[in-house]
């Protein structure tokens, strides 16, 4: 239906009335000659309808035939807009600048978007791809996108694998890692991988689970951090030995300490009434000014907020950025023991969630003590925590 309605337009098409004795002799007849009519509505001695513009002649005939009267009410489409502009030339020459400005700008990537691993950093990516050419405003072709995904592996040996895929004027970068060399077992030297388990911290052995390997320590022994708990070894019954990667957990009790602190006098930063407007327009990857207006100086913190239209899902090359600066002042508070205490125990709740609570550690038990001492205040908290102690130690053989 949106492709009739499209193909009408550019076509043209105009409504008209039938008036007379008998309208309904003009509506046979044109049935008879396949004139194509619709939008139709009859009233008394009346015919309303819309027709394509090159039938308006045939409608015309039909009408006089049947001594009938046809009234044009209103007409439609690309030939109607062309009549009607036809001498405003400047009109007609925006235009089709417009149309061809668009379609060169199509041509330029305005949007970058980098989906990075953990173990790569997108700022270094984004300068890395900028030094190479490839940033936001640059035109592009297959040739440039294959020559830079080609220099970006030579030149990081990090990546092992990059895709630049173009969406309209976006683009989409996705990496992959190389896999860690003491992970390949398929290389020329057939390296065989064996490791062992040591301990991480000082404990008393609570509970040990191998899968793979020859447990080195038993429930209730003392370990000291870096002893080995499970070794790579194994050996048979029969005598023989077979080297292997050592799998398990063994659990430990441990025993860890924290200090937290706070300064009886601080000072309080407190927004003020005071704020400053920064605002720039970028056309074409060149910014200009809107406010005349340098940083403010003294105590100010900046947010910045940055305006990208897009139009049919593509970022246009043009964006607005706003920063605003708002001013603070600093207000000298003293903290008293209540609430120094309230302030570390919600501290000390954020390090427990953070560094103690996982699925291989559970606190045992804790013994905390508050002191003041100068001008801090202080909490002391010993733990005793059962958790896994295990971490794998490496060795490469080659067979």
């Amino acid at each position: 239906m949106l492709i009739v309605k499209l193909l009408r337009w550019i076509f043209g098409y105009f409504d008209f009335e039938i008036k007379g004795r008998f309208p309904e002799r003009f509506l046979n007849l044109a049935i008879r000659n396949g004139l194509n009519l619709w939008n139709m509505k009859g009233e008394k001695e009346e015919l309303h309808a819309t027709a394509k513009i090159a039938d308006k002649n045939t409608a015309e005939l039909f009408a006089h035939k049947t001594e009938s009267e046809l009234i044009i009410e209103k007409e439609h489409g690309l030939p109607h807009l062309c009549r009607v502009y036809k001498s405003r030339l400047g009109l007609l020459a925006g235009l089709i600048i417009g149309v061809a400005l668009c379609c060169w700008l199509s041509g330029f990537i305005w949007n970058i978007e980098v989906n990075v691993p953990p173990e790569l950093n997108e700022y270094e990516i984004r300068t890395r791809l900028r030094e190479l050419g490839f940033y936001e405003g640059v035109r592009y072709d297959s040739d440039s996108i294959d020559n830079i995904k080609r220099k970006m592996k030579l030149s990081d040996e990090r990546i092992s694998w990059i895709s630049i895929n173009i969406f309209g004027t976006n683009a989409v970068v996705e990496l992959s890692p190389k896999i860690s060399a003491d992970n390949d077992q398929n290389n020329d030297d057939k390296k065989v991988t064996v490791s062992n388990l040591k301990s991480t911290a000082d404990g008393t052995i609570t509970k040990i689970n191998v899968h793979n390997g020859t447990a080195m320590v038993e429930i209730g022994d003392g370990v000291r951090k870096g002893q080995l708990l499970v070794s790579g070894i194994m050996e048979y019954n029969d005598g023989t030995n077979v080297m292997a990667d050592s799998e398990g957990t063994v659990y430990a009790k441990t025993s860890r300490s924290v200090t937290l602190s706070v300064p009886k006098k601080y000072n309080q930063p407190i927004a003020s009434d005071d704020y400053v407007y920064k605002r720039e327009f970028s056309f074409f990857g060149i910014s200009f000014p809107i406010t005349l207006c340098g940083n403010p100086m003294g105590e100010y913190y900046k947010k910045e907020y940055r305006l990208k239209p897009t139009l049919f899902g593509n970022a246009l090359p043009i964006s607005i950025t706003e920063e605003k600066w708002q001013g603070y002042d600093t207000e000298k508070l003293t903290l008293s023991t209540d609430e120094a205490k309230k302030l570390l125990n919600n501290r000390l709740k954020l390090y427990e969630m953070f560094m103690l609570y996982s699925d291989d550690r559970t606190i045992i038990s804790k013994k905390t003590k508050f002191e003041e001492k100068d001008n801090m205040y202080y909490l002391t908290v010993g733990y005793e925590v059962e958790e896994n102690i295990c971490e794998k130690s490496y060795i490469q053989v080659k067979e």
